[in-house]
């Protein structure tokens, strides 16, 4: 594989988003607008790319974990403490579709993302706020197009960023904790994972594993919190390259754009000292990334008329 070919030209700051953990950037392609996310801010944004400005704010009732397309252009899904929503963005309200079987004291939801059969995956962690020692008894549950719910047979750390392979063979989960990228035999028909292993260990790099996605060649990207850069990952799961990042907290990241050849990257300031905004003064922004490689387009969550009682 020519590792020039993914070279990526500059990384620019597309929006001065302040963000305190920005997270779960998505791409719609069909207004061309970009959302994320600021969790410990209880806030969803959107920026449009043509108008290039900020054209929205949505604020949560508690920390939102991930957010994802619906095949309504005018509603997000929203999964936030235990709980689902829908959010209707003319309206700005929420309507709660499904609950997450956890204690909701102490965890949340975290990162998730729609597969191709429309069913909508979220990890679960212990929340940050407790501060805890170490992280443990993270899940990741599957929410089908009726609203129905049900649990991997999987313990994580702190499951975080996950997608799927183009062929829906595979399943990808950043592990942030335990420093894994796992890959699970995926079941598309039925949601099922089964053999887990792990695909990529980032012990011997700089950073956590945080956000992840997977391109139109299968490669898969990973967002390394206090890493200060970017891990591109071959499908037979060797490095390719560490792309540098002028922040020490990349959260996250998507492809967008009309070529699907630009990458979209949350960051962090959570916890940040004086010392850090001097090294890195951009923290916090929402950057793009100009590359040769090409993106998927986001599954959407199927909304018809199942939660019209929800909805109203």
């Amino acid at each position: 594989m020519d590792e020039s070919r993914f070279d990526v030209d500059d990384v620019k700051v597309l929006f001065q988003s302040n963000n305190l953990l920005g997270e779960g950037p998505i791409w719609d392609p069909r207004c061309g607008d970009l959302y994320w996310i600021d969790i410990r801010r209880c806030r969803i944004s959107r920026f449009n790319l043509e108008q290039n400005c900020q054209t929205g704010v949505w604020i949560t009732p508690t920390r939102p974990g991930c957010i994802a397309l619906t095949t309504d252009i005018s509603k997000l899904l929203v999964a936030a403490r235990e709980k689902i929503f829908i959010l209707d963005l003319k309206k700005g309200k929420l309507s709660k579709i499904a609950s997450l079987q956890i204690d909701a004291k102490l965890f949340r939801a975290n990162d998730g993302r729609v597969d191709s059969a429309g069913c909508f995956w979220v990890g679960t962690m212990i929340d940050d706020i407790h501060a805890p020692e170490y992280f443990k008894g993270g899940q990741v549950f599957r929410i089908d197009p009726e609203g129905n719910t049900s649990s991997t047979n999987y313990e994580f750390e702190l499951p975080n960023g996950m997608a799927w392979n183009k062929e829906n063979t595979l399943m990808y989960i950043n592990d942030t904790t335990s420093l894994f990228t796992y890959c699970f035999d995926f079941d598309l028909e039925n949601g099922q994972l089964s053999n887990k292993r792990i695909f990529f260990d980032h012990s011997k790099g700089s950073g956590y594993p945080d956000g992840l996605f997977v391109d139109a060649d299968n490669c898969v990207w990973s967002a390394q919190w206090d890493g200060w850069n970017i891990r591109k990952i071959a499908p037979d799961g060797k490095l390719i390259k560490e792309f540098q990042m002028p922040v020490r907290r990349p959260s996250s990241a998507t492809f967008f754009g009309p070529s699907m050849n630009q990458i979209a990257v949350t960051s962090a300031t959570v916890d940040f000292i004086t010392e850090d905004f001097l090294k890195s003064p951009n923290a916090g922004s929402l950057f793009s990334m100009q590359t040769k490689s090409i993106g998927v387009v986001e599954n959407q969550f199927p909304l018809k008329n199942q939660f019209s009682k929800d909805l109203r």
